[in-house]
């Protein structure tokens, strides 16, 4: 049971509308269907204790905190952002339109610096095979240029963007992967124009 649903739950057993609940613990009622539809999962504190309070129960049990194993320790849910995660980067395509936005990941605010652009993109394919699998996302700070040595994601004659260790030298661009069964791709003089850099690789989630 999510946050929203146990909170739909509890409001419905203390006999409360939307707008009631909301009107007790100082909040409207469209903060309360945000609640609900799961669209806000940040509640602020000081919210989280009046709900607590008015549905007598705890801030755990709205959290689902309740049945964690007895080894783990919650964190607040403040320290935590959601980043996109995009079906494919493109030249002249905005990666954040909504219709590219295919889910979200979370990472904590730690890990990302404020007033950037990140997004996560799923790896395809097996060119960076061990050190990314298929299906691996990759969260990407978004940014123009990177330093020599560098993952990034690039795109390449405005085809879908892919990763690839960025290699300058004095008169080209080399895009290495890290499988041997795939070549090198040099680009050199005039042809350096056709990469565009979408973005530094930061870190890889792996599921099994």
């Amino acid at each position: 049971m999510t946050t929203g649903e146990r909170i739909k739950q509890l409001r419905k057993e203390h006999k409360l509308t939307q707008e009631e609940l909301g009107a007790k613990i100082g909040v409207q009622k469209a903060a309360i269907q945000k609640y609900e539809k799961g669209t806000v999962t940040n509640i602020k504190k000081e919210s989280l204790i009046k709900l607590a309070q008015i549905l007598d129960t705890t801030p755990e049990y709205i959290l689902g905190w309740d049945n964690l194993p007895s080894n783990i320790e919650p964190v607040d849910e403040n320290e935590f952002v959601k980043i996109p995660v995009v079906g494919r980067v493109a030249a002249g395509i905005s990666c954040f339109a909504e219709n590219n936005i295919v889910d979200y990941e979370t990472v904590l605010k730690s890990d990302i610096r404020g007033g950037e652009q990140y997004a996560f993109l799923k790896v395809v394919g097996d060119s960076m095979y061990p050190m990314l699998m298929e299906n691996d996302l990759v969260l990407v700070r978004c940014q123009t240029s990177v330093d020599s040595g560098s993952l990034a994601v690039v795109i390449v004659d405005g085809e879908d963007g892919v990763i690839k260790k960025v290699v300058y030298g004095d008169d080209f661009i080399e895009l290495q992967s890290i499988n041997p069964m795939y070549p090198p791709r040099r680009f050199e003089g005039a042809d350096v124009t056709r990469i565009r850099v979408f973005g530094l690789v930061k870190e890889v989630k792996r599921k099994f």
